[in-house]
């Protein structure tokens, strides 16, 4: 079995970690993270890795710098505040088995967020991996998980215009509640 973190950059590795810690609210809006100097120390990578990772953060919307004074968690990204706040940490044995397929360019998340609108029926779920044509989600309740493939929602905003991507359903087939395209529901 391949281990995940042999796939991933060191950049990446830290970034997800932060990413993690922020998504799962153990860092909260406002809260400063170390430094570029003290990342690099604490993983034992050049002071360039730990500013990539800061950077990718930056570029997901998840942090922001201020010249001189740091990287701070930045506010929640208005397209979420209609998604449902439930998320899950993957037992280290799914994190093994979703390595076993190939991986997406983006590297594979330990703490998956309910794509799903805020008030929708049923277990929660998450994409965890997209591996060839086959999406595999993540579906939770208080009690369990379970990794399930299911097909991806045939719903197009504008049929006429099906190559566009965000013209696609993001969600599931069958999924309970109103399409997720884009960011917008629908």
């Amino acid at each position: 079995m391949v281990s995940i973190d042999e796939q991933q950059a060191p950049y990446q590795l830290i970034a997800a970690g932060l990413r993690n810690q922020i998504l799962a609210g153990h860092l909260t809006v406002g809260t400063k993270l170390p430094s570029e100097h003290e990342l690099a120390a604490k993983h034992h990578v050049a002071r360039a890795t730990a500013q990539s990772a800061l950077r990718q953060l930056r570029s997901e919307g998840l942090t922001t710098s201020r010249k001189g004074a740091g990287n701070y968690v930045a506010s929640a990204p208005a397209a979420d505040i209609g998604r449902c706040p439930a998320h899950l940490v993957l037992a280290p044995a799914q994190i093994a088995w979703l390595g076993t397929l190939p991986m997406p360019a983006h590297g594979l998340d330990r703490v998956l967020h309910c794509e799903l609108e805020r008030a929708h029926p049923g277990p929660h779920a998450g994409l965890g991996q997209h591996a060839g044509d086959t999406p595999w989600w993540v579906q939770w309740t208080l009690a369990a998980s379970e990794i399930v493939p299911v097909p991806m929602c045939p719903a197009q905003r504008v049929p006429e215009r099906a190559e566009v991507d965000d013209n696609k359903c993001l969600l599931f087939q069958d999924h309970a509640g109103r399409h997720l395209f884009g960011g917008d529901y629908m």
